[in-house]
């Protein structure tokens, strides 16, 4: 199915911006909603479990582009992640939708 519809469904959430879990069900993506219904972030999981790219829609911190995506480095829990940037200047990975 590819990450845009992953093997293992997607799931709606309500939660705040960070509150998507590290850990969850394999090959599963989460669209983390507000409590007005705003869309603000999305996960995707691995065979694993562990969570391996998020794509933000909004968030109240800096300046940035909408929507941007950061890849998880699970070696290296150090935040600020950078945002994605791709070959051209993209913001979001057209891989995971």
């Amino acid at each position: 199915m590819g990450m845009c519809k992953p093997s293992g469904g997607i799931s709606n959430q309500t939660g705040r911006v960070g509150s998507l879990p590290r850990i969850w069900l394999p090959n599963k993506r989460i669209d983390l909603y507000d409590k007005n219904g705003n869309l603000l972030q999305q996960g995707w999981y691995g065979p694993d479990g562990k969570i391996i790219w998020y794509r933000d829609w909004a968030h109240g911190s800096g300046e940035h582009e909408w929507p941007h995506d950061h890849s998880v480095d699970w070696g290296n829990n150090k935040k600020p992640r950078p945002p994605y940037e791709g070959p051209n200047g993209e913001k979001t990975n057209p891989s995971f939708c």
